[in-house]
């Protein structure tokens, strides 16, 4: 569905539009909540949120990935045995505590007492439930490929899981704690349900397709005192003009997606912060099922092709890094420096790989990019000259995110643009790019038996140690194999106004989680 965003009629805003909008959907939505789950309503108390989101969330499914939008929105509503703190740390959220001493078997004790937002009990039959779906490769789930090794999913009572792996998995925690791990009650698992009954803080209000949603406070939320909002009003504004000057303007009090050409505005408002991060990746994906992307050679020249200097200027404004080797951060002590710059820019390198291939002269193809985020846009023409400049004529396919997603879920592409980060700031994240059922953030078609090896024995090696010597290893055979053609980090930013205190931008690739830190956000 393409996302748009209507203009208000004269004298209404955008915010009077939402919330009447929601107010009448709300109307249905809450009566089917049912009243024992507790809220205590949105948008009329100072405590209310007003947040413009970069895009309206797809239809939400159980586990699946499905955007910077709707993982933001799951946030919110979701929450699974663990999460993360302001500080990027693992801690405790439906599971009070939990023990593991060999990193295989994994044991939670429940919250006494929790609830859905409809007012059924929580128990840790829906927990076995809910990490069973997800470990099934059919269900293609944003963290299936870190639960592969799950073996079992024990509950000798209510309030306890046990959770065994058949080897030791050094990252299962951190995944855990992504918010599409949020248990779900067994209504959600039924064909075309909806996700958006959950266990979290927030429960839905009301829901204006192309406008916004309201989200209030859940009482049932295990931890509910500690939570100062009363509500969250979210409008949708995917352009990024208009959610600055929604921001600028007092419209909203927070955006997502800060345009990086913006950066140097907000920042020097002294009303507003620019809270940003760096760490999330810009790359092109293959379809190596369509020619003549099944040649490493063909990919590899793709990847000396394009100018990065040229790209992070031009399409992030200089807030960016260009990454021209395997996405391990130079901060991380698994980077290996020796292939940062494995694939750098030399169109005379690329010009002889594709010779080899048998495109001496080269070759027609089409990039897959998106309507929705112009950065997506502006990086699609960057490297459609570069590609241009070494005999690859390049075409455009265009359409919205939602669409983008779909396409890129089916192989529906040659190359497509990219703008992504791994689930966890673990190294382990690199088989969020590699192996696992087709999903549009991985090259489709792509596998390689020495690199799922080398994954395998990563997540499995607890040692430090000896979990650098495998992931350098890894990173030799990524630049060998070139699975995907790596551009730039880039900056990921949040803006927010002076009265907005306590919501914070998550490190690296866990900005996306950031919405778990409303819980601890107010506004004056």
């Amino acid at each position: 569905m393409r996302v748009h965003s209507p203009t208000p009629p004269a004298g209404l805003s955008r915010r009077s539009l939402l919330q009447l909008a929601g107010a009448l959907a709300g109307a249905v939505t809450l009566s089917a909540c049912g009243s024992g789950s507790g809220g205590t309503g949105s948008g009329s108390g100072a405590q209310t949120l007003n947040f413009g989101l970069s895009g309206e969330p797809a239809t939400l499914r159980p586990g699946a990935d499905q955007g910077a939008a709707s993982l933001f929105v799951v946030s919110l509503l979701h929450r699974g045995l663990v999460a993360y703190d302001t500080d990027g740390e693992v801690v405790p959220a439906l599971a009070s505590e939990w023990d593991s001493a060999d990193d295989q078997t994994f044991t939670f004790t429940l919250r006494p007492g929790l609830t859905f937002q409809d007012g059924t009990p929580l128990t840790s039959a829906d927990v076995a439930r809910t990490l069973e779906f997800l470990a099934d490769p059919a269900n293609s789930a944003r963290i299936g490929s870190a639960v592969q090794s799950l073996d079992a999913v024990e509950t000798p009572d209510e309030t306890t899981v046990v959770v065994r792996h058949s080897e030791p998995n050094a990252a299962f925690l951190d995944y855990l704690a992504d918010p599409s791990a949020g248990v779900l009650p067994e209504s959600a698992f039924a064909a075309d349900a909806v996700n958006t009954v959950g266990a979290g803080p927030f429960r839905m209000a009301g829901d204006s397709s192309g406008v916004g949603m309201s989200l209030e406070r859940f009482d049932g939320y295990y931890d509910a005192d500690a939570v100062q909002l009363d509500g969250v009003e979210i409008s949708y504004y995917p352009d990024g003009n208009a959610r600055t000057n929604a921001l600028l303007s007092g419209e909203v009090d927070i955006i997502d997606y800060v345009p990086w050409e913006s950066f140097d505005q907000v920042e020097s408002d002294p009303d507003l912060t620019l809270d940003a991060q760096s760490g999330l990746v810009m790359y092109l994906a293959f379809n190596v099922d369509e020619a003549p992307f099944g040649d490493a050679r063909v990919r590899r020249a793709v990847a000396h092709a394009i100018n990065r200097d040229n790209a992070v200027a031009s399409v992030f404004s200089g807030n960016a890094r260009p990454v021209a080797g395997p996405p391990v951060a130079a901060e991380s002590p698994f980077h290996e420096a020796s292939l940062a710059d494995a694939w750098a820019y030399d169109p005379d390198r690329a010009r002889e790989l594709l010779a080899e291939a048998g495109f001496p002269d080269g070759f027609a193809a089409t990039l897959l990019t998106t309507s929705q985020y112009a950065f997506h846009q502006d990086l699609a023409v960057s490297v459609q000259a570069d590609l241009a400049a070494v005999g690859v004529d390049v075409t455009l396919d265009n359409p919205d995110y939602a669409t983008r997603i779909q396409q890129g879920n089916a192989g529906a592409y040659q190359m497509a643009v990219n703008g992504n980060g791994g689930i966890v700031n673990d190294p382990a994240f690199l088989s969020d790019f590699l192996v696992g059922p087709a999903n549009y953030k991985r090259s489709f078609g792509f596998t390689d038996p020495e690199i799922e090896a080398s994954l395998a024995e990563g997540l499995r090696t607890t040692d430090e140690t000896a979990r650098q010597e495998v992931y350098r290893r890894l990173q030799q055979q990524i630049v060998d194999a070139t699975p995907f053609a790596m551009v730039s980090d880039r900056a990921q930013a949040f803006a927010y106004s002076s009265r907005v205190q306590g919501f914070a931008n998550l490190p690296g690739f866990l900005t996306f989680h950031s919405g778990y830190t409303a819980t601890a956000t107010t506004v004056a």
